[in-house]
């Protein structure tokens, strides 16, 4: 199922993603989606290294630490 969603662009914007269209073969809907689909990814991503930086901070696990973290890690 599906949804319309009615989004407004700046005209600079809405001439890229035409030149897009075009080159690309897809269409605007598509090109949307791929790009929301990115930027739902990006966020997500970096919600989990705000949330592994966190960790590592409150475990007193600094950059100097990591090196030697991953070697322990291989070694077992």
């Amino acid at each position: 199922m599906s949804r319309l969603l009615s989004v407004s662009v700046p005209d600079d914007l809405a001439d890229e993603i035409e030149s897009l269209v075009e080159s690309s073969g897809k269409t605007k809907s598509e090109l949307v989606r791929d790009a929301l689909r990115r930027q739902i990814r990006l966020e997500q991503f970096s919600s989990l290294q705000r949330l592994g930086q966190s960790r590592a901070e409150t475990a007193g696990i600094g950059p100097e630490d990591v090196e030697d973290l991953i070697d322990q890690l291989r070694a077992e």
